[in-house]
């Protein structure tokens, strides 16, 4: 099992941030592995990515679900999936809060895996999955960034 746990730092409107957190268009443009992620119920999505860090590559089809959800503040993540070299399972804590710098999204959780991936080591693994949560959360930040812009007139 690998624990992890980290931060980041949105300069948005937190209603934007909790938002997009709940957009599959959202979530999908923030990060380019995600090949596809479709709400198939309230809180429940279903999720193909292509991931490639660090020379290891593969498809994972899963699940994600969110459960304990406090409006605007915080949710609980649990993540399934499958590809051939494997299974990933991963749960952990969303947690959003306003303060005078802006909004600050923080998580934590533990990710297992199975079979040829446990391989890879836990500190490859942990390395490759912090490098993902990172590009997606800086994907996220720029996109929502560049919303605002995007919708003023000419």
């Amino acid at each position: 099992m690998v624990e992890i746990e980290g931060e980041h730092r949105f300069e948005v409107a937190k209603e934007a941030l909790w938002q997009a957190l709940f957009d599959p268009a959202a979530l999908r443009a923030a990060l380019p592995a995600f090949e596809s992620l479709e709400r198939i119920d309230e809180d429940t999505y279903e999720l193909v990515a292509f991931v490639e860090v660090r020379g290891f590559w593969g498809r994972f089809r899963g699940l994600a679900r969110v459960s304990h959800v406090v409006e605007g503040q915080s949710y609980h993540l649990r993540l399934s999936g499958a590809a051939a070299e494997g299974t990933a399972m991963a749960q952990g804590t969303i947690r959003v809060q306003e303060d005078e710098e802006g909004v600050l999204f923080h998580y934590r959780g533990d990710l297992t895996v199975h079979g040829a991936l446990t391989r890879l080591g836990g500190r490859f693994i942990g390395g490759s999955i912090r490098i993902l949560i990172r590009d997606f959360l800086q994907g996220l930040a720029r996109n929502l960034a560049d919303e605002p812009a995007a919708e003023q007139p000419e």
